[in-house]
């Protein structure tokens, strides 16, 4: 009996079997979105709060199965993003966010971003588009039927999901008279990104 109580001890610690979470939204603003990532796993997995909110001094209750420990990531009503690692439930069964839980990367990769893209391809830049890494499809064309001639600069403003930070991008170029596509992969595009589109480089 004595090994068997240990082994249930053992497995309830690691998160072995199905537990609950109370969540305590102690950041002074509103929690719109509760991820979460078990043991072994390196992607969020869905919203733990579909078509709800956490109000400020306010808490709710996760059911979750997997491995522990977990880790959680929160979004609040101001795209801030906060982070908690190596969470046991079976210990505490609470889990406090606050102000210190804020990721450094949100004040930088919020949902609304503005960038800066210098044309030095030569060419006049006819489109523009990015997509997430995991996206399957490209956005809009943020210049919306603007052209960056060769050897100027425009500013845009992109919309992303918080936290993101590498996307792909698509751009058409108008060389004589053809429109030519180009493609690059995994670019970093924070707040206040400066961006140089070069044939010859992967700037």
């Amino acid at each position: 009996m004595k090994y068997l109580i240990s082994a249930l001890f053992f497995l309830s610690l690691t998160g072995l079997f199905s537990e609950s979470l109370t969540v305590v939204n102690r950041t002074g603003s509103v929690i719109e979105l509760i991820q979460a990532a078990p043991a072994g796993e390196d992607k969020w997995g869905d919203d733990l709060i579909p078509g709800q909110v956490v109000l400020d001094g306010e808490s709710v209750s996760l059911d979750l199965t997997g491995s522990a420990p977990w880790a959680f990531r929160m979004i609040d009503s101001d795209s801030v993003v906060y982070v908690l690692y190596e969470v046991l439930p079976a210990i505490s069964g609470k889990l406090t966010v606050g102000p210190e839980n804020q990721a450094r990367l949100s004040a930088y990769a919020g949902a609304e971003r503005n960038i800066s893209i210098t044309n030095r391809t030569g060419s006049a830049v006819s489109s523009f588009r990015i997509s997430a890494v995991s996206d399957n499809s490209w956005g809009p064309d943020v210049l919306d039927g603007r052209y960056i001639r060769s050897g100027e600069t425009a500013d845009i403003n992109i919309n992303a999901a918080p936290g993101t930070l590498s996307f792909d991008i698509q751009f058409t170029l108008i060389s004589g008279n053809q429109v030519i596509p180009y493609e690059k992969s995994d670019v970093i595009l924070t707040d206040g990104a400066s961006l140089v589109l070069n044939l010859h480089s992967e700037d």
